[in-house]
């Protein structure tokens, strides 16, 4: 024996069990055509019930099988939506007639009428056995008394309810067996025991007998559909024969008879009550019936019950996210700051033990959370993911495989994205939960060798097998993620008033420095006159220390002017609206070099242009100043002594740069010098309001603005700027442009 492959397992669900071209011995197939109701395919055994030989039927009309008056049951039954049985006299017998559609040809299942179980006898007994399940305590108590009235109204040894969890694996919740029957009661089973084709087969005929696994299945005849090459389709037939691996299946667990039951919510099947006996049984149809109708009213029962459940923790977590809002609502700080002071209440909404908040900022940890640099890499991760509103996994080492690493504080992940455009999420962690699972029998399926060929076969043994699980969390429940995408909403109403509280403020700024501007900037002009005036009229009065003094003065004045004027526009700078539009980058270049020649002239600066620019989208009126800024800079801080020059140029996309900071589709420009250099330590630093590194009437003076603004100007275009240099070799400015307006 070879352990089982995953492509094995695949080619187990493609098994076509609807496809098998026979059916269960203890009845008969009729299909036949419409509007002429001619026979076009019969089973092999219509002369054991029906009195006429397969081949003696095909092409005859069904008159010449049915009753009249069954006849006129078909007839009219062909024109109203599928219902229940029906009673049909054929050939001196009685039948339960079951009729559906498939492959254009109406189908009848034919089961002989057992005279000692009518279905009004099986309804009294399906109300005798409800009282006592509305006596059960919880899910779990009405589903055991689901079992107990299904086995005392089939009759058979071992009846077990068998509920799916998210990976369709089964755990028997329930069990009603005679003492000489072994129980599977808290047993697990693997999803590979009932394929995915099983699975959609129950949702669309939710009762199926198997009533002897060891009777020969019985063939139809012809074989194969003409024009269609395959077997008819027997997806609805009660008796559709069963799958050779199944028949295996039932006779590794000494199973002579079964029958399943489907528990589907929603549409979705959730749970099978799955019913063994040791003997053939035939349990007749009006019995399964019964069986069927309490299935579906305990499944009507249990949904109403989980979703009262669900309202009642929806209310409770609701409240939750009303006081996180409330908070986050009155408090004029950032959505950061806010989150984290409300920790617990972030928590308690999805029960997490750990959360991160990635908002664009460096990440903020709160509770139980991997490091500051796994979650970074987490977060790179979570942006590549493709998803609208919420992802959740129990297993993050699976889909993430460095996260195995710190699984004892986040197998289990819940994330919210904020930003359609941009990598802003909220997450929450839970632990990893180790568990020890009883399996019926080893889960692994062996595969087993034969001519030419290797077969999936079913398990020998149903003995308790235990497996430790590492690596999963608890789940995360639907109110779990509810309760996530709801946050999500709510913080975007928080956000969109912050916004309006921001542009009132914004606009209150503005009214306030169109103030200042006046009230200030008049002043400061007039002392700079003043001081001018004094200067002609009494300077030499004064003597030599006067005047600097007086020197002093007026270049204060006007220094301060030009801060003032700075700081107003780096206010600004955030709330532009920028006028994209395609912009030849060689003559913006040219014409920031003629505004700028004087000051390249007075301080012999010579520049270089090593080749044309290209074109490129951006706001052509702000990247202009971004070169002026950086051209007067680079021929403000030069070296004593030396020839001074500039060059202007850029790096085209896949071109080489040894730069972190630049993507590989992007032009990045610069502007290199042969001046001064600027430490490593304060290669941020001078990209700070104000902040210089020299005195102020060093190198020509200045605000101390001008990179700051330049900065902001290209981050409002998607870009980056940063410095490459050192000491005594010169500096190289890069900035990017991002990828246009969309």
């Amino acid at each position: 024996m070879t352990p089982v492959t995953d492509t094995e397992l695949t080619e187990c669900d493609r098994e076509p069990i609807h496809l098998l071209g026979g059916i269960q011995p203890h009845g008969a197939l009729l299909a036949f055509t419409e509007p002429d109701l001619s026979l076009a395919v019969v089973s092999a055994n219509t002369q054991e019930w029906l009195g006429v030989s397969p081949q003696a039927l095909l092409g005859r009309p069904l008159a010449d099988v049915l009753h009249p008056t069954s006849l006129a049951l078909v007839s009219r039954a062909l024109t109203q939506p599928a219902g229940g049985s029906l009673r049909i006299e054929a050939a001196g017998r009685v039948f339960v007639g079951l009729l559906h559609r498939r492959d254009g040809l109406a189908v009848l299942d034919l089961e002989p009428v057992v005279e000692s179980s009518s279905e009004e006898e099986a309804l009294t007994r399906v109300n005798q056995l409800l009282s006592p399940l509305t006596r059960a305590q919880g899910p779990r108590g009405l589903l055991q008394e689901v079992a107990n009235a299904v086995r005392a109204l089939s009759g058979f040894d071992r009846v077990m309810v068998y509920l799916f969890d998210a990976d369709w694996h089964g755990e028997v919740v329930a069990e009603s067996l005679d003492p000489a029957m072994d129980s599977f009661l808290g047993l697990h089973f693997p999803a590979s025991d009932i394929p995915a084709q099983a699975r959609a087969l129950y949702v669309r005929s939710t009762l199926r007998l198997i009533a002897d696994a060891r009777a020969a299945p019985v063939p139809l005849v012809p074989a194969v559909l003409p024009g269609l090459g395959r077997p008819l389709d027997l997806s609805d037939s009660a008796l559709r024969s069963v799958s050779p691996v199944h028949l295996e299946y039932l006779a590794n667990m000494d199973v002579r008879a079964s029958m399943s039951i489907s528990l589907v919510r929603d549409g979705v099947l959730w749970g099978l009550v799955a019913c063994h006996h040791r003997q053939p049984l035939k349990v007749p149809a009006a019995t399964r019936r019964a069986c069927d109708v309490l299935a579906r009213l305990v499944s009507l029962q249990l949904a109403s019950e989980e979703r009262a459940t669900m309202s009642e923790e929806l209310a409770r977590r609701a409240s939750f996210q009303a006081q996180l809002v409330e908070q986050l609502s009155a408090e004029d700080t950032s959505l950061t700051t806010s989150l984290s002071r409300h920790a617990d209440l972030l928590l308690g909404l999805t029960h997490a033990t750990g959360a991160a908040l990635l908002l664009g900022e460096t990440p903020v940890l709160l509770g139980a959370t991997p490091t500051l640099d796994e979650v970074g890499a987490l977060a790179t991760w979570l942006g590549a993911q493709s998803f609208d509103a919420t992802l959740h996994t129990e297993k993050l080492g699976q889909l993430h495989p460095p996260a195995r690493a710190y699984a004892d504080v986040a197998s289990g992940l819940l994330a919210v994205r904020l930003d359609a455009g941009a990598p802003r999420f909220i997450v929450w962690f839970r632990p990893e939960v180790a568990r020890t699972i009883r399996w019926a029998g080893n889960p692994r399926k062996p595969v087993v060798e034969g001519p030419g060929v290797r077969r999936l076969h079913p398990r020998a043994s149903f003995d308790a097998w235990q497996e430790t699980v590492r690596g999963t969390s608890v789940p995360w429940s639907a109110e779990d993620q509810a309760s996530a995408a709801a946050l999500r909403g709510a913080l975007v109403g928080v956000l969109l008033r912050h916004a309006a509280a921001l542009s009132r403020s914004n606009a209150e700024l503005d009214a306030f420095g169109g103030t200042v501007a006046h009230d200030l900037k008049e002043p400061l002009r007039g002392i700079q006159q003043y001081v001018s005036f004094l200067l002609e009229d009494v300077g030499d009065a004064v003597g030599s220390e006067g005047r600097k003094q007086l020197e002093e003065v007026r270049w204060l004045a006007g220094r301060t002017q030009g801060q003032m004027d700075a700081l107003f526009e780096f206010s600004r700078v955030g709330r532009l609206s920028l006028a994209w539009g395609e912009t030849d980058m060689q003559d913006l270049v040219d014409e920031v070099i003629l505004t700028v020649s004087a000051r390249l002239v007075e301080n012999q600066v010579s520049v270089r242009l090593p080749r044309r620019f290209p074109r490129v989208e951006c706001d052509r009126v702000r990247i202009q100043q971004v070169w002026a800024n950086l051209l007067t800079n680079a021929a403000k801080y030069h070296q004593p002594g030396t020839p001074r020059w500039v060059e202007a140029g850029f790096i085209a996309p896949g071109e080489p740069l040894a730069s972190a900071r630049r993507h590989g589709d992007e032009y990045v420009f610069y502007v290199r010098d042969n001046g001064i250099g600027i430490p490593e330590r304060f290669h941020e630093v001078i990209f700070e309001m104000f902040r210089r590194l020299h005195p102020a009437h060093s190198f020509g003076g200045g605000s101390g603005a001008g990179l700051s603004i330049s900065r902001r100007l290209v981050l409002l275009h998607g870009g980056d700027l940063w410095v490459e240099s050192a000491p005594g070799q010169g500096s190289t400015f890069y900035f990017t442009l991002g990828r246009g307006p969309g």
